[in-house]
């Protein structure tokens, strides 16, 4: 694949203090007390009441010192949300508005800017690198945001105010195995996740889709002549992929016309 760049913004909430990691582990939902320096993992930030405030990306950069990115207009939340409980924590947040630019096809022979961090993916079977900065360009060719939506809904995880929304219940994105430690002591809204978890899951799942008649957002997806679930995201050319959100029990999907529509865990590549 040539490489391509595609550049966004983030909304970006340093962490720093010498409580920073024992806070931060206690709150999240993601093991922050094994991260070495550089380790980058998916989290959520849950009410305590289970349900979700943020879904984010941490990245350790130093000891003591994190680097939370999310997607625009939801660091605020973020930043509230982890504040309300610090009481005599030494940890200081700030927030911030960085860049992000998405290397698809390898990023090696690219001159990549000081205090910029490299950022594993944890998309699957495409090559795919994000890179964080306060200041960031790459000179490659652009990747379209068309380009991107498909890359992402093939490949890429759904997105926290796009294919879930705050509020959602964490069990139901299919993100449980990326950004929830099962392994960990006490988190804000842990019970919920186990209490869903040991009874096999949500009642919804996210999943990825794939089909060759247009797919439309919303549109009711069937087994047997039954709903059991909706089209959350899906691209405007063929082949159509996208997001749909269906029920956990279902063996096969077809439009309402009865056109076969293929799915499968996020985990895996239609």
């Amino acid at each position: 694949m040539t490489s391509l760049a595609y550049h966004t913004d983030r909304d970006v909430l340093t962490a720093d203090g010498p409580d920073a990691e024992a806070y931060l582990h206690g709150q999240i939902s993601q093991n922050v007390d094994d991260m070495v320096d550089g380790e980058s993992r998916l989290s959520f930030l849950l009410e305590p009441r289970g349900n979700i405030e943020s879904c984010f990306r941490i990245t350790r950069v130093g000891e003591g010192c994190y680097v939370l990115d999310t997607e625009v207009g939801h660091g605020e939340l973020l930043q509230l949300s982890l504040e309300r409980f610090k009481l005599r924590s030494k940890i200081e947040f700030v927030a911030q508005r960085w860049k992000m630019v998405s290397v698809f096809g390898g990023y090696e022979a690219i001159g990549i800017p000081e205090e910029t961090l490299i950022v594993e993916s944890s998309w699957s079977g495409v090559d795919h690198i994000d890179l964080l900065g306060r200041d960031l360009a790459v000179e490659l060719p652009d990747c379209s945001g068309e380009e991107y939506e498909r890359l992402r809904f093939r490949h890429g995880l759904p997105v926290i105010g796009k294919e879930f929304q705050v509020g959602a219940i964490p069990n139901e994105t299919d993100l449980l195995n990326l950004a929830v430690s099962f392994d960990k002591g006490c988190y804000r809204g842990q019970e919920l996740v186990e209490r869903i978890d040991s009874r096999k899951g949500g009642r919804q799942l996210l999943r990825r889709i794939r089909s060759e008649v247009s797919l439309s957002v919303a549109e009711n997806l069937f087994e047997d002549g039954q709903k059991v679930g909706e089209v959350v995201a899906a691209t405007s050319s063929p082949s159509y992929f996208g997001f749909a959100s269906v029920k956990g029990e279902v063996g096969s999907l077809t439009t309402e016309a009865g056109e076969e529509v293929t799915f499968s865990p996020l985990n895996e590549v239609l």
